[in-house]
């Protein structure tokens, strides 16, 4: 395995590790005492997964760990699945310590990155695109071009934007060149079940949701899209994209705020920007 996978230094890597080990300990302790037990074990499992790809440029370490402490429940057997979870357990801390004591071996090195960007800044440069796509879509498609050049008016008015995936698109290409990292529709475990998020930006724990209004849709369907996606996605900051080509939305200002949520009271950062179509 390529040595140069760590994104921060080793101390601060077998730090968060260890504290991941002291929450499994904690869950050991209670174990058999609490029915909860599994779904507790699986927030675990998602909150190391998201330290893992926090700490690795290579995102199969997490993806290893997930896979080794799957627990598959049997709901006709209380007697396999005590088995199931009691191995999984143990599996857990047996991958973390082993993972802690080959970055004290050196097997995962630093990465210098002279590039990188801080989360902070990484946030308000995609809020920033977010809320002037529609200044990308002006100048790129809209505005006259020039006399001398070979893309012609005509050609760019063919490109109209038809649903959520040319949003996705557009976005996704504005988004890759300032972060080479960010990944599309990439599939994430929630627990339970899958979860698909539109554009994740894994190295800063940001996830954007993009949604694009359509003729059949009402402001009340989109109001439910956007609760389930925002309860559901996992990230530090999710930023939900409603780019409203039919303008269902009344009053886009309060529609936006109705979407806000501060980390403490909800586990994440949620930021809602909303677009409406405009032709010039």
């Amino acid at each position: 395995m390529a040595k140069v996978t760590l994104k921060k230094d080793t101390n601060t890597a077998v730090q968060e590790i260890s504290h991941k080990l002291d929450d499994l300990d904690k869950l050991i302790d209670i174990y058999g005492k609490k029915k909860e037990i599994l779904t507790e074990f699986e927030n675990w499992r998602n909150d190391v997964k998201r330290t893992l790809d926090g700490n690795f440029y290579d995102q199969s370490i997490s993806r290893d760990f997930l896979i080794e402490t799957k627990v598959l429940p049997n709901k006709f057997s209380d007697t396999e699945n005590v088995k199931k979870i009691d191995e999984a357990l143990y599996k857990g801390k047996s991958y973390l310590r082993n993972l802690n004591t080959d970055i004290q071996l050196d097997k995962y090195l630093p990465r210098v990155n002279h590039d990188s960007i801080e989360k902070t800044t990484a946030v308000a440069i995609i809020r920033k695109i977010l809320r002037n796509f529609y200044k990308h879509i002006k100048a790129m498609y809209q505005d006259e071009v020039h006399g001398n050049g070979k893309i012609k008016k005509e050609d760019l008015d063919k490109i109209k934007i038809g649903n959520e995936y040319d949003v996705q698109r557009i976005l996704y290409s504005l988004i890759r060149p300032i972060f080479p990292n960010a990944r599309l529709e990439v599939a994430d475990d929630a627990g339970y079940n899958s979860v698909r998020y539109d554009i994740a930006l894994h190295e800063y724990g940001i996830v954007i949701e993009v949604k694009c209004t359509r003729p059949t849709m009402t402001e009340r369907k989109l109001t439910e899209e956007l609760g389930a996606d925002s309860f559901h996605y996992k990230a530090d900051h999710l930023f939900l994209f409603i780019f409203d080509k039919e303008k269902l939305i009344e009053n886009p200002d309060v529609f936006a705020k109705s979407f806000q949520r501060q980390k403490a009271d909800f586990g994440k950062e949620l930021e809602t920007v909303v677009v409406q179509e405009i032709t010039f």
